[in-house]
């Protein structure tokens, strides 16, 4: 079959929906050429590419609490101090005998958005240290400290790109998928501090998630619009969803990418 490229945008916890697209993909045997990825997304997508699996991965979520009382201290205290994510990727990385992995060296090519607060501008990492990479398209402004990398002050790669379709470097014959965890305006209003964030940011780059959408392939949508972006409680019930969102294209997607691999052969 032909080429896939996967862009994985960025959602919090629902961000977690790419986990299960992925387990979906290798249980049909659709392989994926190159990532990009912000934010939940960069951090899914760089860890498979780095050949985690999605198995894997989900047993690591189930096993870290930490996860599952995020909500809660946001509840109590409005801020969380460090940067759990960072810490948890750290850890998963060393269980798979994977200390110093470069971004250059993966299996899959890969791309990581961040935005340095400095400049106002994004930034891509598609070489480097791995775990830098994903410290940064993670860091969400006002829960998690910015990192300071090379001069630079990084955040979350989705305050100025939450679904970079146009970093992926698509090669000629290659189906590119996005994955869009994003919801859309709700009127209900934000529970505390965090969501009131998070919501005006996804405001912000509302026009520009649209636009990236354009220039997919195949977009899948799973249904996590009403889970709170940071209520890792509902960490396994974004995973189903990814994997029921990928399973209802799957044969459309099998007939596209066959189409590509007999226009481009």
């Amino acid at each position: 079959m032909g080429k896939v490229g996967l862009v994985l945008g960025g959602g919090a916890v629902r961000g977690l929906a790419h986990l299960g697209v992925l387990k979906a993909f290798e249980r049909h045997r659709i392989a994926v050429d190159r990532i990009a990825g912000t934010s939940m997304g960069g951090a899914v997508g760089g860890l498979y590419a780095a050949g985690v699996r999605p198995d894997t991965l989900e047993a690591f979520i189930q096993k870290t609490p930490k996860y599952r009382l995020i909500d809660v201290g946001i509840r109590k205290r409005g801020l969380i101090a460090g940067n759990s994510i960072h810490a948890a990727v750290n850890e998963l990385l060393r269980q798979q005998g994977k200390r110093s992995v470069r971004i250059e060296d993966l299996p899959i090519q890969f791309k990581a958005v961040s935005v340095d607060l400095m400049e106002g501008k994004q930034v891509v990492f598609d070489k480097g240290d791995l775990l830098t990479a994903l410290r940064a398209t993670t860091a969400f402004p006002g829960i998690f400290s910015p990192l300071l990398h090379e001069g630079m002050m990084l955040v979350d790669g989705g305050v100025l790109n939450n679904l970079p379709v146009e970093e992926l470097d698509r090669e000629r014959g290659q189906l590119v998928i996005a994955v869009d965890v994003s919801r859309e305006h709700e009127k209900k209003p934000p529970r505390n501090l965090i969501e009131v964030v998070y919501r005006s940011y996804s405001l912000m780059t509302a026009e520009r998630r649209h636009s990236s959408l354009r220039l997919a392939d195949v977009v899948i949508r799973p249904e996590v619009g009403h889970i709170p972006a940071f209520d890792f409680s509902k960490w396994q019930e974004c995973i189903e969803a990814g994997e029921a969102a990928a399973e209802r294209i799957i044969g459309e997607l099998k007939r596209q990418m066959a189409r590509q691999s007999r226009t481009n052969p």
